[in-house]
């Protein structure tokens, strides 16, 4: 199995932090809840910044 560099690891965890937060948004607005929503937006810039930064380091 070949080896990842840390770029490609970090892109990968940014990934799963993304979709989650995702799923925790869709979630959220399903049930009205503004408080859970905000948690799944913070969740989701998270992410997001993760896979900006592991982009730009590969």
């Amino acid at each position: 199995m070949a080896q990842l560099s840390p770029a490609q690891r970090t892109a990968g965890t940014a990934r799963i932090v993304l979709t989650a937060g995702i799923l925790f948004a869709a979630e959220a607005l399903w049930r009205g809840s503004v408080a859970r929503t905000l948690m799944a937006a913070a969740l989701m810039v998270f992410g997001g910044g993760l896979l900006f930064l592991a982009k730009r380091a590969d």
